[in-house]
């Protein structure tokens, strides 16, 4: 607990008398669940292959990308 507390500028007293009040030092550690947001169409990159610009979302297919750049990029010269 006192690393937890001097890596957050908190005095580790401060720390276990918050954890002491609330009760979480008494207690068994508990599970809590896990939820996954699906992805945001809103992140994305842009990719460009020669003269082309391929965008790409959180959605994407992979075997589908790559195809795209394989065949952009045959006939791209560096």
């Amino acid at each position: 607990m006192a690393r937890y507390a001097a890596r957050r500028g908190y005095a580790e007293t401060s720390l276990r008398n918050w954890a002491a009040a609330e009760g979480s030092l008494k207690r068994e550690p508990g599970l809590v669940r896990l939820v996954v947001a699906p992805p945001t169409r809103d992140r994305e990159i842009v990719m460009e292959v020669g003269v082309a610009r391929i965008r790409v979302t959180a959605t994407f297919d992979a075997e589908l990308l790559r195809a795209v750049v394989a065949a952009l990029s045959a006939g791209v010269s560096t």
